[in-house]
C-alpha cells in the first residue's frame, strides 16, 4: 500500500510540474502574439518608384524595394500599389502564414509589373 502511495504522490508531483511548465510557455507565447505591425511607403530616393517597410514595433522587419513576386528589379508605380502588397504581407505576418506574394495576387489587385 505504501509503493501506491507512493507512486500517486510522484505521479501527482510531475503532473503539477508540466502543468505549471505548459502554463509559463503559453503566457509567453501570448507576449509575443501581441506585437503589432505597422507600414512605410517611401518614394525611392531616385523618384522612379516606392517601396514599402514593415515593422514589428520599432523593429525593422522588411524592407521592400521590388515588387515582390516577379523578376528584375520592377518598382512600385505608385504609393497605392506598394501599400496594398504592403497590407497583403500584414495580413499574412498576422495570420503566420509565410508572407511570400505571388503574381496571382498582384494581378487581382491591379499592380503592373512587366512578365
Amino acid at each position: 500500500m505504501k509503493k501506491v502511495i507512493n507512486y500517486i504522490m510522484i505521479f501527482s508531483t510531475i503532473l503539477l510540474g508540466v502543468l505549471l511548465i505548459n502554463s509559463f510557455i503559453k503566457h509567453e507565447i501570448k507576449k509575443v502574439d501581441l506585437s503589432t505591425y505597422s507600414i512605410k511607403v517611401k518614394e525611392l530616393s531616385d523618384q522612379n518608384g516606392w517601396y514599402y517597410e514593415i515593422y514589428n514595433g520599432n523593429q525593422l522587419l522588411i524592407k521592400q524595394y521590388n515588387i515582390p513576386g516577379v523578376s528584375g528589379n520592377q518598382y512600385f508605380r505608385t504609393r497605392t500599389d506598394a501599400e496594398k502588397i504592403g497590407k497583403l504581407v500584414v495580413q499574412k505576418l498576422e495570420q503566420k502564414t509565410m508572407p511570400a506574394i505571388t503574381r496571382i495576387e498582384l494581378q487581382s489587385r491591379n499592380i503592373y509589373f512587366e512578365n
